[in-house]
């Protein structure tokens, strides 16, 4: 769930709206059938320790646009870069979730990568990255 909290993040700083252009581990499909346009995030297995814990993630962009985007998560990697050590505590998402996560650190571990276009011919491209904190039990 601590991904939903990071996707959050993103809106509250400009990045887009949930379940507008901001989706959570998936792309939904519009009325045609086909994935919708916008970013994406995706949780992937990690290290789990007792105290301080890591969630390892994928940010996905899928545009008609190549610049688009990968305009889109060229920004969204500078804006973590910098809020490294600054993200302390993540909102919370009600009424998904209200857990606090804080002493939170968000490391970028890639540079944006192609993985290709679809079948509709649009650009996806990917960002990875890891979440250390601690979770209000």
């Amino acid at each position: 769930m601590i991904t939903l909290h990071v996707l959050k993040l993103l809106e509250n700083e400009g990045f887009g709206t949930i379940d507008t252009d901001l989706f959570w581990e998936d792309a939904p499909l519009d009325s045609q059938g086909n994935p919708k346009s916008g970013v994406w995030i995706v949780p992937r297995g990690s290290t789990y320790g007792r105290f301080i814990k890591t969630q390892a993630f994928d940010i996905y962009s899928r545009n008609a646009n190549k610049v688009t985007s990968s305009k889109k998560l060229e920004d969204i990697l500078e804006y973590l870069q910098e809020a490294y050590g600054e993200v302390c505590e993540l909102p919370t998402v009600p009424p998904y979730s209200t857990t606090r996560y804080y002493d939170v650190q968000i490391v970028p571990t890639s540079s944006v990568e192609n993985v290709g276009a679809d079948d509709q011919d649009k650009i996806v491209r990917v960002i990875s990255g890891q979440i250390n904190y601690k979770k209000e039990s």
